[in-house]
């Protein structure tokens, strides 16, 4: 399963991820298309909880899920240390899978972010995922999310990458190779990360991750059939801006009808 030994390298390797202005972002679009004030949100596929937790210290009340036991532990141990104005009181998380989940409450809003959309590999996995976000939110309710942009992963292409992360003593160097399936439209993305201490090598995890590119009328068929209307599609962090080929990553706003 993706996210195990990987997850305890995760936080390092994104250490540069604005979750803040990330953030910020989502409260644009619940200011631009919400019905009402947004109180509660779901965050489906929390991870680390890079969302969740600013998402809680401001004011909101988070409820992250997440399949991998490894990331959650990470999450509710950066909760717990953060002590910042009650943040842990309005901050929950739940093992479990977001194609089954079901809580029995409704959210004012739902987000899946950093590409979780793109792990529900199958139809049948995107449309339960759908189906999850739906069951969790009241008419009108929205459900934001970023995927990677199809007509950008074939114009681009994925390519092979590696990316060096430097701690004192400690280097942490990930490999990325890609392996792209054009009939399946997803991308085998195989991770090597190696971990030098004192330039000796102290730890090495491969892991597999088989990624998700979605098109403009995919996206609005599986939400439709969900029970959803995509009101918008963007660059991701780019409300004002139209998609292109160039744009890797898009962000995703639907309303739940």
């Amino acid at each position: 399963m993706a996210f195990e030994r990987y997850a305890k390298y995760y936080d390092v390797l994104y250490q540069e991820k604005d979750y803040e202005a990330e953030c910020d972002f989502l409260e644009q679009i619940f200011g631009r298309f919400a019905p009402r004030p947004v109180e509660s949100i779901l965050d489906l596929g929390c991870g680390s909880g890079g969302h969740a937790l600013p998402l809680a210290q401001r004011g909101h009340f988070v409820t992250g899920v997440d399949r991998s036991e490894t990331m959650l532990a990470i999450a509710r141990h950066k909760a717990a240390e953060s002590g910042e104005d009650g943040a842990c009181d309005r901050l929950v998380f739940h093992h479990a899978d977001i194609r089954t989940l079901d809580l029995g409450q409704a959210f004012d809003a739902g987000i899946s972010m950093f590409a979780v959309i793109g792990y529900q590999v199958a139809n049948e996995d995107l449309a339960a995922a759908f189906q999850t976000a739906r069951r969790h939110l009241n008419p009108g309710g929205l459900f934001v999310f970023d995927a990677w942009f199809g007509p950008a992963v074939l114009s681009e292409k994925p390519s092979d990458r590696y990316k060096i992360l430097e701690q004192e003593n400690r280097r942490v160097i990930r490999f990325a190779s890609p392996l792209l399936d054009l009939s399946k439209h997803t991308v085998q993305v195989n991770y090597r990360v190696i971990q030098l201490e004192n330039d000796r090598v102290t730890d090495e995890v491969s892991e597999s991750h088989l990624m998700r590119f979605l098109f403009p009328q995919e996206i609005s068929h599986y939400l439709e059939e969900g029970g959803f209307r995509m009101v918008k599609l963007c660059p991701f962090m780019e409300l004002e801006r139209e998609a292109t080929e160039r744009d890797w990553s898009v962000a995703v706003v639907a309303e739940a009808v």
